[in-house]
């Protein structure tokens, strides 16, 4: 489990960023939560950066997606949540430079939200889990079929999936999820690059200088799988939402440029969260821009 605690809190522990995540902790999770449906409020902001020329990154909130590939694009989204009503939010990082990544990202997002519209009002928990599945495998093998034509590589994918209750998270590649909880970030993915790889059989040490060359070098991403049949995302355990949860789902583009400390000064503020996303894409554009900033942020209340 990563922990980054506020420095106020009397107990707190530090984790460095390619440490063990919760993402399949059962001692964190609740096997019963309470029937309590918390409001979602959702934001995303995806900007272009200050180095690139175009926007490889898509996402994922409710019915939208970035259409358009526009320099910087922003969508918020709030409502009740209900037993017949789920959500949806993801990011997606694709690979292959230029217009090849935006589009292996951008058909990606399109068939996430297909799949999503197919549910029907009020699936199982069941069908979501095959839902999200199916969904991956399309997406993949949609990118194989582009690399036919094309110089096309593939795309990360993050998605979280809620009823209200609670959230599950759905996860290849290095596009990462963190729970903001109690005043501790807990990051709820493992990036899966060769530098986590190394560094979990014992090649690096934490914060090595040698894993800077891998830590982008994918071991696992959408469009990866020429068998058309084995991709399989990550998948969390169901997780009981908590009142104040704020998760964010992000791309690299925000983490290589920002501490997790500094993420979660961020989302621990007093803000509206629309602020929030919106500061957290300012701080890696002042500190470079290098890659494209996506931040989708999500509030329950």
């Amino acid at each position: 489990m990563l922990f980054f605690g506020n420095s106020r809190k009397k107990k707190s522990t530090k984790s460095m960023p390619h440490s063990t995540t919760l993402i399949n902790d059962p001692d964190y999770y609740s096997e019963s939560p309470e029937e309590h449906y918390f409001k979602f409020s959702g934001v995303v902001v995806s900007d272009v950066g200050c180095v690139r020329t175009n926007n490889e990154d898509n996402y994922v909130l409710g019915k939208y997606m970035n259409t358009n590939s526009s320099d910087r694009s922003e969508v918020s989204v709030s409502f009740y949540e209900c037993a017949l009503k789920w959500q949806f939010a993801g990011v997606f990082d694709g690979m292959g430079g230029g217009e090849m990544g935006e589009l292996a990202s951008r058909d990606t997002a399109a068939i996430f939200i297909e799949a999503v519209g197919q549910l029907g009002d009020a699936p199982s928990k069941t069908e979501v889990d095959l839902c999200m599945r199916k969904a991956f495998l399309q997406a993949n093998n949609r990118i194989i079929d582009l690399q036919k034509e094309y110089k096309i590589f593939g795309t990360t994918g993050t998605v979280l999936c809620s009823n209200g209750v609670e959230f599950k998270i759905f996860h290849l590649g290095d596009s990462r999820a963190y729970l903001a909880r109690d005043e501790e970030l807990l990051q709820l993915t493992k990036d899966q690059t060769l530098a986590q790889m190394k560094l979990e059989v014992g090649m690096y040490q934490e914060d090595d200088p040698a894993a800077e060359a891998d830590k982008h070098k994918l071991t696992e991403y959408i469009g990866r799988d020429w068998t058309r049949e084995n991709i399989k995302p990550v998948e969390s355990l169901w997780i009981p939402i908590e009142k104040g949860d704020c998760v964010l789902i992000c791309s690299d583009g925000l983490y290589d440029m920002c501490a997790n400390d500094e993420i979660a000064e961020v989302l621990w503020c007093d803000e509206v969260i629309g602020s929030k996303a919106n500061t957290l894409v300012e701080k890696a554009r002042n500190r470079g821009g290098e890659d494209n900033v996506t931040c989708v942020l999500i509030e329950y209340t």
